[in-house]
């Protein structure tokens, strides 16, 4: 094989290619895609794939990658460099409070761990934790229950046409 690579090893990579494929998809779906700065529904300057450049974090994340956000405010268009970094730092961050939301995150399937991750990515961990209801159906593995609460909240109505999509993950998972 070409670099060394077995035939399970490849099969590996091509399924982390199509994971982070279909990750990038839903987010450019729900989120949009833009080079040049914009206001979002909650009044927050953005800009690429959901970046929120009111984000404390965030700041310090572009500051720490050099990118002046100055520049940005003032009209600059990001690269597409700039702009997959800002998503692969967003995307950690979802990921990561999605495994703080839900301790039995890593044994989800993959449906639920997409619509966990979206959520995360969207309200962050601070807002995710007020889904108590939510967490305790996951808690019993109860998937419908769990996009039964998703859908009884505030954000399912916020989120317009993302909602639907999120709780279809959730409700795919159920038996």
């Amino acid at each position: 094989m070409a670099d060394n690579i077995t035939p399970q090893q490849l099969g590996i990579q091509r399924a982390r290619e199509q994971r982070s494929q279909d990750y990038l998809s839903m987010f450019t779906e729900n989120e949009g895609d833009e080079s040049l700065v914009y206001t979002d529904t909650k009044g927050n300057r953005t800009v690429g794939i959901g970046f929120n450049l009111e984000d404390a974090g965030n700041r310090k994340f572009l500051k720490q990658e050099g990118i002046n956000i100055d520049e940005i405010f003032d009209g600059r268009k990001i690269t597409q460099g700039e702009k997959i970094k800002m998503y692969n730092h967003s995307l950690t961050q979802a990921f990561n409070d999605a495994m703080k939301f839900d301790s039995s995150f890593a044994k989800r399937p993959e449906p639920v761990k997409k619509a966990l991750v979206d959520m995360a990515f969207n309200l962050g961990l601070t807002k995710l934790n007020k889904f108590v209801d939510m967490k305790a159906a996951l808690k019993r593995n109860d998937y419908r229950t769990a996009a039964d609460e998703m859908v009884d909240s505030l954000w399912y109505n916020q989120v317009k046409s993302r909602g639907p999509r999120t709780v279809k993950l959730m409700r795919s998972a159920a038996r």
